[in-house]
């Protein structure tokens, strides 16, 4: 019942849009706003870079408490991994959205935060150079994501963390699969573009 319960917060936290939530501050409603997204780069572009670093660390947050409470709790590694999954669902399909949401990356890079500064020490390394070198933030968080997962796979973590990270991989990878078409037509919006991303 413990490992329910945590799973249930951990989804319940991360169902809490605080894109959305900021942005309503201002009287706008982000998802009508650029590509429509709840995260960090939309906040960028419709709040300016202070207000996104605010949305980037509360989306981070999900993940990180997420897993803290359940290791507080002295649960088990599959419920420590299962509420940081449920806190990137949550950020992903959103209760209190209609089941919509964001792309994970920054609820991701709280999980890996917690798993151990080195993981997302990489993972946000990796994505800060592709945004770059290309600056495509899509293709950096993809990136980054992926390279977090491998440290996890090659360091000393339990299975139930690995098995995680394959995860939200493939969770990453679902809910950027609209800008991976854009990218392969040559049409993905570039941070500092003027053009509209559909």
């Amino acid at each position: 019942m413990p490992t329910v319960l945590v799973i249930l917060i951990g989804y319940l936290v991360g169902s809490i849009p605080f894109g959305y939530l900021v942005g309503k501050l201002y009287g706008k409603d982000i998802r009508d706003h650029g590509s429509g997204n709840i995260g960090t780069t939309n906040a960028f572009r419709l709040l300016g870079p202070v207000w996104a670093v605010i949305v980037l660390l509360l989306d981070a947050g999900k993940g990180f408490s997420t897993c803290y409470l359940a290791a507080r709790l002295n649960l088990p590694f599959e419920a420590v991994a299962g509420s940081g999954l449920a806190a990137i669902a949550g950020h992903n399909w959103s209760l209190f959205l209609g089941f919509k949401g964001g792309k994970g990356a920054a609820t991701t890079a709280g999980i890996y935060l917690y798993m151990s500064p080195v993981v997302v020490s990489i993972g946000l390394g990796v994505a800060a150079l592709t945004v770059i070198v290309t600056r495509y933030m899509s293709l950096g968080s993809m990136l980054g994501v992926f390279a977090g997962a491998m440290i996890v796979q090659f360091g000393p973590h339990p299975l139930p963390y690995k098995v995680a990270a394959v995860v939200v991989v493939v969770w990453s990878v679902w809910q950027h699969r609209s800008n991976i078409d854009r990218l392969r037509r040559g049409q993905e919006r570039k941070i500092g573009s003027s053009k509209r991303e559909e």
